[in-house]
C-alpha cells in the first residue's frame, strides 16, 4: 500500500524541478499560464469593483509566488511589536491544511490538523487573538466586532482584492527568488513581478536580492527544543559531527538543511511539501539517530511521542527602523 505522504513528497520534488530547475516542461505549460493570467486579472477586476474598507487598518503579509517566503515569522514579529505599542492586533488566517471552515478562534488546546499549523504557531509565539476560517472577510469582521481588535494582520491574502489592503508587505524568498520567472502553472508566480511596485514594503528573506528593491529579513536558527519535553533546550552544538535526520515540511526546506549543514551536522534530508501532516510511519528510520525538525513541523508532531526528536525555532532580524516605518503608516491612518 502506497504512503500518501511519500507520494506528496515526490510530487513536490517534481514541481520544484519544473519551477526552480532547468526542466523544459515549463515551456509546454506556458499556454496554461496565459489562461491563468487572464482569469486572475478578471477575478481581480471583479473583486475591485465591490471592495470593502474595514473600520480598522488591515496589514496584509503575503507573496507573489507559491510556497513559503517567511510570512509566518513576519506576522509573528509584527504582532509582538504592535502589542508592545499598545495595539490589540488580530490575526486573520485561512488555516491552510486545517479542517476548520467556520470562523474559529485559535486556542492552545486545539490541534494543528484542525486549525492549521501556521495559526497555531503564531498563537503559541504571541498569545494574540488569532482566528481561522475559509471566508477571510467574515474572519476579519469577527475580529473587529467580537474581539475589538484595532489592527488586523492577514497571514497571506495578497491576491484577495475583496477588501482594502491598507499596508502591504510582500515577502520574497532570498534564495529561490522568483524561480523561472513564469506564471502558474509553468512557474511559481501568482502575479507578475511588477506587482512589487505597488506594495508598501518588499522584504527578502535570508539575504538581499539585487533585483528586488526593499528590506532584508535575516533568518537565524535558535536553540533547539526537545519535542516531548519543551522545557529541555540546548545548543545545536550538541549535534555537531553527528548524523541526524532532518525533517522539513516548509516552503523552502533546503534553507533549513543548509543552515544545519553549515553548523557541522551530517544531515539526512527528508523534505516534504508545505503543510504536510505526519504519521508515525514517516519517522520509521532504520537507525536511532536524532531527529531535527522545524517549529512548524513540531506543532503537527506533538501527538506522535517521538522521544529522540528536537525542533529548531527561527529567530529573525529586521532593519532597525522597519517596525517604526510600519507604525508611522498606522499612526497616519488613525489621524
Amino acid at each position: 500500500m502506497s504512503n500518501p505522504t511519500k507520494s506528496k513528497q515526490r510530487s513536490h520534488q517534481w514541481v520544484n524541478s519544473v519551477w526552480y530547475g532547468q526542466n523544459k516542461l515549463s515551456y509546454l505549460l506556458l499556454p496554461l499560464s496565459g489562461v491563468f493570467a487572464v482569469l486572475a486579472k478578471a477575478r481581480q477586476r471583479k473583486q475591485n469593483s465591490s471592495k470593502i474598507n474595514f473600520s480598522v487598518p488591515v496589514i496584509v503579509v503575503g507573496n507573489i509566488t507559491v510556497g513559503g517566503t517567511g510570512k509566518t515569522p513576519m506576522v509573528t514579529a509584527l504582532v509582538n511589536y504592535l502589542q508592545q505599542q499598545s495595539y490589540k492586533p488580530g490575526v486573520a488566517s485561512r488555516g491552510y491544511g486545517g479542517q476548520a471552515t467556520q470562523p474559529t478562534l485559535v486556542e492552545s488546546s486545539q490541534s494543528a490538523d484542525y486549525i492549521g499549523d501556521e495559526p497555531l504557531m503564531i498563537f503559541n509565539n504571541t498569545k494574540a487573538t488569532v482566528m481561522v476560517g475559509q471566508n477571510r472577510l467574515e474572519v476579519i469582521q469577527r475580529l473587529i466586532n467580537t474581539h475589538q481588535c484595532d489592527v488586523i494582520i492577514c497571514d497571506d491574502g495578497m491576491q484577495d482584492y475583496r477588501f482594502e489592503h491598507d499596508i502591504e508587505i510582500i515577502m520574497v524568498d532570498g534564495e529561490r527568488v522568483f524561480g523561472n520567472h513564469k506564471r502558474l502553472p509553468a512557474g511559481p508566480l501568482r502575479e507578475p513581478i511588477s506587482r512589487l511596485q505597488k506594495a508598501n514594503f518588499v522584504v527578502a528573506t535570508s539575504k538581499a536580492v539585487p533585483a528586488v528593491s526593499g528590506d532584508c529579513m535575516k533568518l537565524q536558527l535558535a536553540e533547539c527544543v526537545k519535542l516531548t519535553e519543551p522545557h529541555i533546550r540546548g545548543s545545536l552544538e550538541q549535534f555537531k559531527g553527528q548524523t541526524v535526520h532532518v525533517v522539513a515540511g516548509i516552503g523552502n526546506p533546503n534553507r533549513f538543511f543548509n543552515n544545519l549543514t553549515s553548523l557541522g551536522l551530517k544531515v539526512i534530508e527528508h523534505a516534504y511539501p508545505d503543510h504536510t501532516y505526519y504519521e508515525l510511519s514517516d519517522f520509521s528510520f532504520s537507525d536511532q539517530n536524532p531527529i531535527l525538525m522545524t517549529e512548524k513541523d513540531a506543532v503537527k508532531c506533538q501527538k506522535l511521542s517521538l522521544d529522540n526528536a528536537w525542533y529548531v525555532p527561527m529567530q529573525i532580524k529586521l532593519p532597525d527602523d522597519f517596525m517604526l516605518r510600519v507604525n508611522t503608516l498606522l499612526r497616519n491612518m488613525n489621524g
